[in-house]
């Protein structure tokens, strides 16, 4: 009988001798990029239609997760609508902000202004703590307020994400100069990402907002008045453009393409070693979309390379309008050697871009892209970037994939 009140007692004592070992461990510290993001007016979208709002988030967030796995970051916290992510490295975590800010932004072009669900994303870079997984620390706080400064659709960074990251990849940065932030004692000083297919707009408009702050208050009556009217102006024009839309009748989207073999496209992206996203969504164009764009929709791809040995690529078009916007995913296949100088990895990406004379243009990553449908079934392509350290000017030619 003793020896069971024993047995039991030092199981209690060896309970108790490992949770004062656990106190005792060393912290675990490492440097990170934390990438921080959250859905501008979250709360507005769920509670004018919950059930959409909640089937969106979804997919979404599937398409976060998505781009931060191809990126080599990890999720280590989710919460709500809200997502925090770790990456080995700054340039990393930009390029993997951009992508899902360019995929989010093609998406929501199916939907009017009102609806749209748009990502906030803050990043910095910072000693943080691990634990079970989780990181803390003041890094994983900033990162957060980070993502509040940025517009709805924008990235926001620190000042040390933007030294390490300002000379190697082809963005444009707004400096928005120290910011001070909630439960922060510090300010932060924090650097704007401009969209790759803006001209300015919000971000810009956000930038500038923000560094009034501290440069407002000394403008003079007549620049306040000017401030005053432009505003009434833009409001004047948003209000026209919300009466329209409430105005026109909803009409019934367009029905799934049955001609498209999905298992063509599989085989052909599978063969050459091109990742494509687990579902394909081509739409039969509605009856009031002209020929010449209906035309585009459809998968091309083919045996041919960038400037006929590089790299491959299948192009989707999933939907065009009447007004010549075509959605879709542009996928590239691995690099074709090892003396290949890109060494990034096989990706696909959302589109979004525009039917002109001549052809489909789109821009990602700061590179455009175009794209001509030819009379005999072949589409010939050329890619052009600003990137002046880097002379790239290639040309290729898919064929429709039947």
């Amino acid at each position: 009988m003793h020896a069971r009140v024993f047995c039991k007692g030092r199981k209690i004592d060896i309970v108790a001798e490992n949770a004062l070992r656990s106190r005792e461990r060393p912290v675990k510290r490492k440097i990170s990029a934390i990438l921080a993001a959250d859905i501008a007016g979250y709360s507005r979208l769920v509670a004018e239609d919950e059930e959409e709002t909640l089937r969106r988030l979804g997919l979404y967030q599937s398409v976060l997760g998505d781009f931060i796995a191809r990126w080599g970051g990890r999720i280590f916290n989710t919460a709500g609508d809200a997502a925090l992510a770790e990456f080995p490295s700054s340039v990393d975590a930009v390029r993997c902000a951009v992508d899902i800010q360019e995929s989010i932004r093609a998406r929501n072009r199916a939907y009017p202004p009102s609806r749209q669900m748009s990502y906030r994303v803050g990043i910095t870079v910072a000693d943080v703590v691990e634990r079970d997984g989780d990181l803390l620390g003041d890094g994983v706080n900033i990162a957060a307020r980070l993502s509040g400064l940025a517009a709805p659709g924008g990235i926001c960074v620190s000042r040390a994400v933007y030294e390490q990251v300002a000379n190697k990849l082809s963005v444009t940065f707004a400096d928005l100069g120290r910011q001070q932030v909630k439960n922060i004692p510090n300010a932060v000083h924090a650097y704007s990402i401009a969209p790759p297919q803006s001209g300015g707009g919000s971000w810009l408009t956000r930038a500038l907002a923000l560094r009034g702050r501290r440069w407002l208050v000394g403008l003079g009556a007549a620049a306040a008045l000017v401030v005053v009217v432009i505003g009434a102006i833009v409001g004047a024009r948003e209000l026209r453009q919300t009466a329209s839309l409430a105005s026109t009748p909803a009409s019934p989207g367009p029905s799934r393409d049955a001609s498209i073999d999905d298992g063509k496209i599989r085989a052909l992206a599978s063969d050459q070693g091109i990742p494509l996203p687990p579902s394909l969504k081509i739409m039969a164009p509605a009856a009031s979309v002209p020929p010449a764009y209906a035309g585009y929709i459809g998968a091309w791809g083919g045996d041919q390379g960038w400037n006929g040995n590089g790299r491959r690529v299948i192009l989707v078009i999933e939907s065009v309008d009447e007004s010549g916007t075509a959605l879709g995913i542009f996928a590239v296949g691995p690099p074709p050697d090892l003396a290949n100088v890109d060494r990034r990895p096989a990706r696909y990406r959302s589109i979004a871009g525009s039917i002109t004379d001549a052809g489909l243009v789109f821009t990602l990553a700061g590179s455009k892209y175009t794209f001509k449908n030819t009379a005999d079934g072949l589409m010939w392509g050329r890619w052009q970037t600003p990137n002046e350290r880097i002379n790239v000017d290639t040309t290729i030619t898919i064929e429709r994939i039947d």
